[in-house]
């Protein structure tokens, strides 16, 4: 028999190429892991939603597999993590990084929370990380700590050798990182037992505005249901192009199983209208005159800019 384990790592089927150090720190960390084995077991299970669709977006970057777990280390598999740093989501990526690598944070949409979207801005960080230091030990501590503390505090050499010179965080972030990796290569050895709890869900992408209120009433899901799948959504208005992860309804539920019929006869949302003027002469910002009690602000603009003004 294969086991629990066996169906989990068959669904997964993660292959292993990065090399696991025969380091004291990290025979550490895989003790400190089987000692809280309740809570290991917790978080695989977790990955049960995520990893198959964060592996193939990890393969499809060429990167090595088992950087799907990662999220084990940065947030637990917990969608809705934010670190006292602000970091936010799977992948636990800053704000700023975020932007740099194509996702939308605003008080609408933070995309760090979309497990397909901010996989992407991960991988390509990753990626971006490992043809700046050529090894995955230096990578990572980059992708926890940041580049730039890498490459003052080690100068590019041996994560092992230096890592003493690291925030405390960082040192034990890379020896855990494989320590998880030491698991799922030997689960059974270490009396594992995560069970194949999946939730199936399908994407679609919004077209246009919808309310979050109007969604679910159509769908027939509860609000908390609709937030558990779609953290990046932060108010009730979903703006056009936003991903939304719904649950797949079985069919003895087919009054509420939700289709893109269903969703495209949802009401637009109610949203402040906006026309577009362009500004052909510039106005020198002497002759311009905002009285006291108007809250509009006067901005600098050249030729040619585009400003939008509510109707």
């Amino acid at each position: 028999m294969r086991g629990l384990w066996g169906l989990l790592l068959l669904w997964f089927c993660l292959s292993f190429s990065i090399p696991v150090p025969d380091r004291h720190e990290v025979r550490k960390a895989l003790s400190n892991l089987i000692a809280n084995k309740e809570d290991v077991e917790i978080i695989l299970k977790r990955a049960n939603r995520y990893l198959p669709v964060i592996k193939p977006i990890i393969s499809s970057y060429g990167l090595p597999e088992e950087l799907s777990l990662l999220p084990a280390v940065e947030s637990s598999f917990n969608p809705f993590a934010v670190s006292k740093s602000g970091a936010a989501g799977l992948w636990q990526l800053m704000p700023e990084t975020a932007r740099n690598y194509g996702l939308r944070v605003d008080k609408f949409v933070d995309e760090r929370f979309d497990p397909v979207k901010s996989t992407h801005a991960a991988a390509r960080y990753l990626k971006d990380l490992y043809e700046l230091f050529g090894s995955w030990d230096l990578a990572l501590a980059a992708y926890n700590c940041g580049e730039g503390c890498v490459i003052r505090k080690t100068n590019g050499s041996s994560f092992w050798l230096s890592k003493h010179r690291l925030p405390e965080e960082t040192q034990s972030y890379v020896p855990t990182f494989f320590a998880y990796l030491t698991l799922l290569r030997e689960p059974e050895r270490f009396g594992l037992r995560v069970p194949k709890d999946l939730e199936l869900t399908y994407r679609r992408v919004a077209k246009r505005p919808i309310t979050v209120s109007d969604l679910i009433a159509s769908l027939g899901i509860s609000e908390s249901t609709f937030r558990d799948l779609n953290p990046h959504v932060k108010g009730n208005v979903i703006p056009p192009g936003t991903n939304l992860y719904l649950p797949v309804v079985p069919k003895s539920a087919k009054k509420l199983r939700p289709t893109p019929k269903k969703i495209a006869r949802l009401p637009k949302a109610k949203t402040k209208r906006f026309k577009r003027i362009t500004l052909v002469r510039k106005i020198s910002p002497k002759r311009t005159y905002t009285p006291r009690r108007s809250k509009i602000k006067v901005i600098k603009l050249s030729n040619g800019a585009t400003l939008y003004i509510k109707e």
